[in-house]
């Protein structure tokens, strides 16, 4: 996958949030990984295992299959069954 494609991939994804606060924990993560990333001057993609990346990549592939996406009011109501227990 190009840079490109990965830039508006993400750009897709984040449009499709519309939950300004779960946006916001997402831009805050980012912002997180961003000033990890410039403090360290390492890549955060090189500290991850084999499996953490090859789990990564599988969660790209599944995001550009739209027959595999799960929609946004069904995984929050997993999340909200998760949360209960």
């Amino acid at each position: 996958m190009t840079q490109l494609e990965i830039k508006t991939n993400f750009h897709k994804l984040i449009d499709e949030i519309d939950d300004q606060k779960e946006l916001a924990k997402l831009y805050e993560y980012f912002i997180a990984l961003k000033q990890n990333f410039e403090k360290s001057g390492s890549d955060w993609w090189d500290e991850l295992t084999d499996e953490q990346r090859k789990n990564i990549d599988i969660s790209i592939e599944e995001c550009n299959d739209p027959s595999k996406l799960i929609p946004h009011d069904q995984v929050m109501k997993e999340a909200r069954k998760w949360l209960k227990k």
